[in-house]
């Protein structure tokens, strides 16, 4: 399905992972792999950062450029030992490096190479501003023109070219697009396809459902009411498991009650899935919002890649 694959390297224990991915995925005589690193601007030189405020500006400068050319050349010979490696397992590879803002460099690269994958690790070297503003992984998986896999450090590691992959629907637009690759996925590598949706208990409810606009209150002591509910939710994973099962791939149900990204992670154990695929986006609480949609927070914590399909591709028509 994947024929033109990025990866994206920050030479984190996680990167090594996904480039390890990244391998696998590329393998093949239709298949083509970039290999990029960015080059963050050097605000101040580090070898410098105690000098008193009294330096003057062409010397500041100076050091600043010999900082940013020193990073060059260190980020630079740790690419060729990737592109070496990679292209010692018979993938051949271009390598790419480019200086600005990580998300926005990999995903203006991803365009120009025209990519329809991008892989990266979860978590990067960057600093406290990573937690704030959210991850690189996180930012490029939200607006990237591609689906996006992620591939995090905690083990194990399954192997991505195992027969288990795990779809986490909440039946919203975003899950249909993503619905589309995890069925392409399973299709083309004779892989078995799990589709899972969670009802939290906290009372939220799967997006497309006709009790959005309910009394969560009443919902969370109403008994029959989460009975309806639960019923509305498997009728409606019926409903995606038939459409599966039509175009000959061997799917499973599940429903779960939680916390969404717990619950995910959770069923990913459980059945020793290899690749989760789920969309970037669904409507969600504040929580979302101060805490990292689910998207997000199962990237970061999965035992497997993670597979983020954009909510852009929605508005793309793909």
């Amino acid at each position: 399905m994947f024929k033109r694959i990025l990866f994206a390297t920050d030479f984190s224990p996680h990167a090594e992972v996904a480039k390890q991915v990244a391998i696998q995925l590329a393998r093949g005589d239709s298949k083509r792999l970039w290999a990029l690193t960015v080059l963050e601007p050097v605000e101040e030189p580090l070898t410098a950062a105690m000098e008193p405020p009294e330096v003057p500006a062409e010397e500041w400068e100076a050091l600043v450029t010999e900082e940013r050319q020193e990073l060059g050349r260190e980020r630079a010979d740790r690419l060729a030992q990737d592109v070496a490696e990679i292209e010692s397992a018979g993938v051949s590879v271009t390598k790419l490096i480019r200086e600005g803002d990580p998300d926005r460099e990999i995903i203006a690269a991803a365009k120009e190479v025209e990519a329809d994958l991008i892989v990266m690790g979860s978590h990067s070297q960057r600093n406290i501003w990573d937690v704030v503003l959210g991850s690189t992984a996180a930012k490029v998986a939200k607006s990237a023109p591609c689906p996006v896999l992620i591939v995090s450090h905690r083990p194990p590691h399954p192997n991505v070219g195992s027969q288990r992959i795990l779809f986490a629907a909440d039946f919203s637009p975003y899950a249909e697009v993503a619905q589309k690759v995890a069925v392409s996925l399973a299709k083309e590598r004779g892989r078995q396809l799990w589709v899972l949706t969670v009802i939290d208990s906290g009372g939220w409810l799967p997006l497309a459902l006709s009790f959005e606009a309910a009394d969560q209150a009443a919902l969370s002591v109403n008994e029959k009411a989460r009975e309806e509910v639960e019923a509305a939710v498997d009728h409606r994973l019926d409903a995606i498991a038939a459409e599966v099962r039509a175009q000959g791939i061997q799917v499973e149900k599940l429903i779960r009650h939680g916390h969404p990204a717990k619950e995910i992670r959770k069923a990913a154990v459980d059945i020793d899935a290899d690749m989760i695929v789920l969309g970037s986006h669904g409507r969600r609480s504040i929580w979302d919002v101060l805490m990292g949609n689910t998207a997000a927070n199962v990237a970061q914590h999965a035992s497997c890649p993670v597979l983020i399909v954009s909510h852009r591709l929605t508005k793309n028509g793909s």
